[in-house]
């Protein structure tokens, strides 16, 4: 017969447990911490982390893809601790803290259970060393959870106050974090009608409004990038799939059946479970319809680790069938995590073709390219990775220069383009790439090379245009374009070299984007707005194309200045 679901206990951070109990907590965090540790000292950087360490030289309230929390955290561990493992201190604190402020909320009396739930989460054992904003969201998540637990049994100031800071902490960790506090919501509706509730809203918003602010002075470049410029190929049926198998990757790797079948399985009663109840089905659900538009992450789905862990060990603890399955799987799911963690740390010849090879021969390829530079800045075309990483490891500044084939991100903000104007530079791209030059060869890539005596190019200045943009049935478009900047430097530094201004279309991911002069050079008509007009070539007769604005650098290819906007193609054709 069913067993009724274990019901929680309540306990604190140090609660009292039996003496074997403590042992056995004792065993599994300091194991736990020591693996983790070394596992974070001994694995080069992902190409994200490298990344977000940039993020930490340019402390701000904003980024052009995340909040800044994890720039703090890398900004607080490095100035501790040096290398790899002060990237991921912090991060690597707050993935233990999750773990165990999890384990106080979900109170199990079955500990066992409980940790082999938890090991078997190749995401928490593997994910729980990068420095990625996944981490610090789910452990605000919990926090939030926690705090949230408080505040339905009773609104008073103290947990008005300590809901409002939590979730605009979470909301500084990642914007998925949003979907969190809203399905929570829903789940409680009636919590709107008090007064309490608006106060926890308001006070979070004040205590996010600098993150806001930063994004109303970029002209909103996150909520522009994930709604206009993100160009995604057409459908494909792998999009759902790989979407669906992701989920159950994150949840086991072999027990993610399991654990997410038990979770939907448990009858929530208490408003934390509802809580997360909601927040399951929703975010599943929304990511799910959401694959069949654009490529899904399965990693945006992070914050349900936490409601993963406490609704499916609930309905665990009660059933000894599936419990049985959870310590079954539990070896082969340590041994394929340990494969995985041997694989991150050693550079093992044979295993060089599997996933994740970023993680190695990082510091080779980057005194190669070092090498040839022959002291030169660097800059890398379309790869805000690979300057990352080279600025990483061999402390040099390095650029990215997003050209049209590209996408703008925080490089288009930083300040080090203006550094290297006019400069001698190493330009380095991809082998096969629009770069022609010297082929920088090592076992982890092939690059192309180039010397640029005078480098040029203007990538920080945005060009926007505000109203709609269709052509006549000439062809003939006009339209204004608004010209900003980071700083009037900037502005004034391109003003005086006034490159050439381009109009770039995108017609689909199998032709390449056809730039069109628009016979102007970049210089303001009026205030700081340029009056466009041009002919679209009569080759052109597609309804409709995704265009970005573009100016000229010594580079091969222009920069990209604006997000994507649609252009209505108006010709009749003759």
């Amino acid at each position: 017969m069913m067993q009724q679901p274990e019901q929680p206990k309540h306990a604190g951070l140090f609660a009292i447990q039996s003496w074997s109990d403590k042992k056995l907590t004792t065993f599994f965090y300091a194991t736990w911490t020591i693996l983790t540790l070394i596992q974070a000292w001994g694995t080069e950087l992902f190409d994200d982390e490298a990344y977000y360490w940039v993020y930490s030289k340019f402390l701000d309230w904003g980024y052009f893809d995340h909040p800044p929390m994890v720039a703090l955290l890398i900004k607080m561990g490095t100035f501790l601790l040096p290398g790899e493992i002060g990237v991921r201190f912090f991060i690597v604190v707050a993935g233990i803290l999750t773990i165990r402020l999890t384990e106080l909320l979900v109170s199990p009396k079955n500990l066992k259970l409980f940790y082999a739930l938890v090991m078997q989460m190749g995401l928490l054992q593997i994910g729980g060393i990068l420095a990625v904003p996944d981490i610090p969201l789910l452990f605000f998540t919990v926090l939030f959870f926690i705090a949230f637990q408080h505040y339905a049994h009773q609104q008073g100031w103290k947990e008005t106050l300590a809901l409002s800071i939590v979730t605009a902490l979470l909301l500084y960790s990642k914007y998925h974090g949003i979907l969190i506090i809203l399905f929570t919501l829903f789940s409680h509706v009636q919590l709107l009608k008090k007064p309490q509730t608006w106060a926890v809203i308001s006070l979070s918003l004040l205590i996010f409004y600098p993150h806001i602010s930063w994004q109303l002075k970029h002209d909103m470049p996150s909520v522009t990038y994930h709604l206009f410029e993100r160009l995604s190929p057409p459908y494909r049926i792998s999009f759902t799939l790989d979407y669906l198998l992701g989920q159950l990757l994150i949840a086991g790797p072999l027990v993610g059946l399991v654990v997410i079948y038990a979770a939907f399985k448990f009858k929530p009663r208490q408003p934390v479970e509802k809580a997360m109840y909601w927040s399951m089905l929703g975010m599943y659900l929304l990511f799910f319809i959401s694959s069949f538009r654009s490529r899904t992450e399965a990693n945006w789905t992070v914050p349900l680790i936490v409601p993963l862990l406490l609704l499916s060990y609930r309905y665990l603890a009660g059933s000894n069938h599936l419990q049985q399955w959870i310590f079954r799987l539990l070896p082969f799911s340590l041994v394929l995590i340990l494969l995985v963690r041997v694989h991150l740390l050693f550079d093992i010849p044979f295993l060089n073709q599997l996933p994740k090879g970023e993680f190695h021969q990082n510091r080779e390829w980057t005194a190669a390219v070092k090498k040839k530079a022959e002291g030169a800045k660097v800059v890398f075309t379309d790869s805000y990775q690979r300057a990352s990483k080279y600025w990483f490891y061999t402390g040099d500044t390095a650029f990215s220069l997003n050209t049209i084939r590209y996408r703008r991100n925080n490089y288009n903000i930083w300040p080090m383009e203006m550094k290297m104007l006019n400069k001698r530079v190493l330009v380095v791209g991809s082998a096969g790439a629009a770069l022609k030059g010297d082929t920088i060869k090592t076992e982890k890539m092939k690059l192309v090379s180039a010397f640029d005596q005078r480098f040029q190019s203007f990538s920080r200045i945005t060009m926007t245009t505000r109203l709609p943009m269709q052509t006549n049935a000439e062809g003939e478009l006009e339209t204004i374009v608004e010209l900003g900047a980071p700083t009037q430097k900037t502005v004034d530094s391109a003003l005086w070299y006034r490159p050439r201004v381009m109009l770039v279309l995108y017609q689909d991911s199998k032709k390449p984007p056809v730039i069109l002069p628009t016979g102007k050079r970049l210089f303001p008509d009026f205030e700081n707005k340029m009056f466009i007009e041009m002919v679209l070539p009569d080759s052109l007769r597609e309804k409709q194309y995704k265009v970005r604005w573009a100016l000229e650098s010594t580079f091969t290819e222009p920069s990209v200045n604006s997000r994507a906007y649609t252009l209505v193609n108006g010709r009749i054709p003759q």
